[in-house]
């Protein structure tokens, strides 16, 4: 019997082979990123209740941490150092003059996502939004979710546009990606939405919640999907970057900053 552990990783790498193949027939197989390899053979069933019960399985955790919490101070500080003094408008992330515009469209319970926004975005972020030579946008697009959170994706990135009527869209959005529990598990709940709006610094908890309630929020993220999939997108992360001089081809996967500025240069 799998492992949970192994479980992850294959449904990580079957997605992984699937977004191989769209860029191969795409001729953008050279953007992607191998991910960590699948973990082969079956195992016990007492081999896999050690590995869950002793934290082996690796990969997130299945509830928030609490907002007072260790774990969760220590992501707010992390995201509040990478974000403060960056203008924030509804789901975009930086000045709104900046010539280039780049475009994620992902998935919060997306582990690839993760990966991108805590590695090659958070530099791209760092560097030229902070510079204001490039602001960002989120948009949602359902994969991961579909696992064991289907019912959830919508509120989940309703949550995140209640806080964008804050300009708090990309606290809520790293905050996520920072505390991102196990794909296989149902874990994206209310109360975990909730509790990280609690972690958000600033964030009118009460306007939020309400906002929450927005039948325009909902109708945006509907949005999203319905553009993505004209573009013909429909993997996690897919990204888009726009310029003066034209737009480059989707990068599809958890790309590396070199290559962020590459297509960032193509376009200014």
């Amino acid at each position: 019997m799998a492992s949970r552990k192994e479980q992850k990783e294959a449904a990580r790498e079957r997605r992984l082979a699937e977004e191989r193949a769209r860029q191969q027939r795409a001729a953008r197989a050279r953007r992607m990123q191998m991910l960590g390899g699948v973990l082969v053979g079956a195992v016990v069933v007492i081999v896999a209740l050690i590995a869950i019960s002793s934290g082996g399985g690796g990969g997130g955790t299945t509830t928030v941490p609490k907002p007072n919490s260790p774990q969760a101070r220590q992501a707010v500080a992390t995201v509040d150092k990478l974000l403060a003094g960056i203008p924030q408008q509804g789901n975009t992330l930086g000045s709104p003059s900046a010539k280039v515009t780049v475009t994620e469209f992902g998935d919060l319970v997306c582990p690839i996502c993760r990966d991108f926004a805590l590695g090659a975005e958070n530099q791209l972020i760092a560097n030229d939004v902070r510079a204001g030579r490039v602001k960002l946008v989120y948009r949602g697009l359902e994969t991961a979710s579909a696992t064991a959170n289907n019912s959830m994706f919508v509120p989940g990135q309703v949550a995140a546009r209640a806080a964008g009527e804050q300009n708090r869209a990309w606290y809520y959005i790293e905050l996520f990606y920072h505390e991102q529990g196990d794909e296989l598990q149902s874990y994206v709940t209310p109360a975990y939405l909730d509790g990280l709006a609690e972690q958000v610094p600033g964030l009118d908890y009460a306007k939020w919640t309400a906002d929450r309630q927005s039948s325009a929020l909902t109708a945006q993220v509907r949005a999203d999907g319905a553009a993505a999939a004209s573009a013909g997108y429909n993997s996690t992360p897919t990204i888009v970057v726009s310029g003066p001089k034209a737009q480059a081809p989707a990068i599809v996967g958890a790309t590396s900053y070199a290559s962020l500025e590459s297509a960032i240069k193509s376009v200014s």
